[in-house]
């Protein structure tokens, strides 16, 4: 029989870091839940109505790899929600090292936007350049312990 408590730690909400963190991390988590949402549920997976890449000009084949892409991306944002609310719930221990994973994503997502930019600057890149040096600074204060 299966037996979620060998996947599943007893909950730990001995978080010693800033309450600035957590709320931080309730804000990611409300915008991982939204971005995943649009990625993955709307017919063009945010592709031209949020990011605004004019579809209608790229082959039919072109446009599903697109649209397929962007559910995809949306699936690790829906992933990402989840850990994010079952930390804030019921794991807070983990509030640091999940905020440092989110430092490094929106690092290496700068570097790839630099590297290989898009034809159009979605929202989400935009949001890169302030997320990263907000959740370096949230990732710093969860580590130093709260008087």
């Amino acid at each position: 029989m299966f037996n979620w408590s060998t996947i599943l730690p007893q909950p730990n909400n001995n978080y010693l870091g800033s309450k600035i963190s957590l709320y931080f991390l309730v804000i990611l988590a409300c915008m991982f839940t939204f971005r995943g949402c649009v990625h993955y549920f709307a017919p063009d997976g945010g592709s031209g109505i949020i990011a605004g890449i004019p579809l209608e000009t790229y082959p039919e084949g072109a446009v599903q790899t697109i649209i397929t892409a962007f559910g995809n991306y949306g699936k690790y944002h829906l992933v990402e929600a989840v850990l994010a609310w079952m930390i804030i719930f019921r794991w807070r221990v983990l509030i640091p090292i999940f905020l440092l994973y989110f430092a490094v994503s929106q690092f290496l997502g700068i570097i790839l936007v630099t590297v290989k930019p898009l034809p159009v600057i979605p929202p989400g890149q935009i949001q890169a350049y302030v997320l990263f040096p907000l959740t370096v600074l949230a990732f710093l204060l969860s580590v130093k312990q709260a008087k």
